[in-house]
């Protein structure tokens, strides 16, 4: 008995104390939720929040429409490729901007589910961002997660689909699992113990810092997004070599339903929409273009064009940089716009 509890001993020890480092110390902002109600708290007063570029975003944007102060006409759902899209694209309106990083059709229903609990209404305007890689089955995102009941919610009254077709939450709760045991986020948090950047709550912009704004904006530090040319376009050609996300040569009929019944729920609830086709880099395009394995990235075009046509959506953008006059200068990586040529954009829509 005693070897037995030796053992076991010393086989949890060691987690234990990998477990106990990681969730202290939290580099990543990966492991923790308790920073966030503090941000929460301060946006909604209208005060802005810098910090690291990391944040748990579904959690932050969830509570964060809990909160709002104000009713919102116009909304943004996408991805970090509409985060920059400000309220200076459409004066007069109240603005909300509720994308998060890599977000899924799964995290705008979410979203819009939890919009009609606290708001009751749904806003006039809402933007879509349809990420070409939305449509295939090569990307894969987990941290919609988060928010699965009200995704689940929005879904039984807008589409046919079963709940049933989508992962658990506990395919989440894995990935969390193996991160608080993590021997390399270990190392990381070992070496950041002291260094990690904290969240601050500011009366104004700080160039240097990734900024929240209480309208949802999320601004980056100005040398992130004003680097030299050559580097600009070194972090187009990298995009192409180390994302998997554009590998599809054809559309996926469960994405296409998902963005199909959420776009047709929109409309029956008499909200305009403006779908958004976020354009690409002219180096990440033309490589693109040049790859097999690219097929379905431009299959994407002409379904969204049909789509809209068919359900009367505005559209704003297109994949191809070239149809909008857009140069390498646009744009500060592969596939975002510099934040006041996405502005101008939408403008030219009004």
């Amino acid at each position: 008995m005693q070897v037995a509890k030796k053992i076991i001993l010393i086989l949890l020890l060691p987690l234990v104390l990998i477990g106990g480092i990681n969730y202290l110390i939290d580099p990543d902002y990966t492991l923790r939720k308790d920073y966030i109600p503090t941000l929460v708290e301060a946006l909604s007063n209208g005060k802005m929040v810098g910090g690291p570029m990391n944040i748990n975003s579904r959690v932050l944007k969830k509570q964060w429409i809990d909160k709002l102060p104000f009713k919102p006409e116009v909304m943004v759902l996408g991805s970090s490729r509409t985060l920059g899209l400000s309220e200076e694209a459409f004066p007069g309106k109240t603005f909300f901007n509720a994308s998060v990083t890599n977000c899924t059709f799964q995290d705008m229903y979410a979203f819009l589910n939890l919009f009609v609990k606290k708001q009751e209404r749904l806003p006039e305007t809402i933007i879509v961002c349809a990420d070409q890689w939305l449509f295939g089955n090569a990307f894969v995102e987990k941290r919609w997660l988060n928010n699965r009941v009200d995704f689940v919610e929005m879904l039984q009254k807008t589409s046919d689909l079963s709940g049933r077709q989508f992962p658990s939450k506990w395919e989440l709760q894995k990935e969390w699992i193996k991160e608080l045991f993590s021997v390399r986020y270990l190392v990381r948090s070992l070496r950041q113990r002291g260094k990690t950047e904290t969240f601050q709550i500011c009366n104004s912009i700080a160039d240097n810092k990734m900024m929240f704004l209480p309208s949802g904006v999320r601004l980056l530090p100005k040398d992130v997004v004003n680097a030299s040319e050559d580097e600009m376009k070194q972090r187009a050609t990298n995009y192409f070599y180390s994302s998997g996300d554009e590998h599809f040569n054809e559309l996926s009929v469960l994405q296409c339903q998902l963005f199909e019944d959420f776009v047709n729920h929109l409309k029956t609830q008499k909200c305009e929409v403006i779908l958004y086709i976020p354009p690409y880099h002219p180096d990440t395009y033309r490589l693109m273009r040049q790859s097999p394995k690219c097929k379905g990235v431009f299959m994407v075009d002409d379904y969204l064009l049909r789509i809209a046509k068919n359900y009367q959506l505005k559209v704003a953008g297109a994949t191809n940089p070239n149809k909008l006059n857009l140069s390498a200068a646009d744009f500060y990586d592969g596939v975002h716009l510099k934040p006041e040529v996405l502005e101008d954009i939408f403008k030219e829509n009004q």
